[in-house]
């Protein structure tokens, strides 16, 4: 499955062990959307929870 730039922009931090109140402010977002954005990565890649998802990119080398 593809994933958005937003996306990829977000796994990175998530390798990095960034909270969601640190990415939104990063991105320019609200803590809100961030939570949506990894929901919706959860859901995409059957995960269940951040963990998971940043050593699946870590794995499959999604980060950029």
């Amino acid at each position: 499955m593809k994933m958005t730039k937003r996306e990829h922009e977000i796994i990175e931090f998530l390798l990095e062990g960034k909270s969601n109140k640190y990415i939104a402010k990063q991105l320019g977002i609200s803590r809100h959307t961030v939570r949506d954005h990894i929901s919706t990565m959860l859901r995409k890649f059957n995960f269940s929870n951040r963990v998971d998802l940043a050593l699946f990119a870590l794995k499959k080398n999604l980060q950029e």
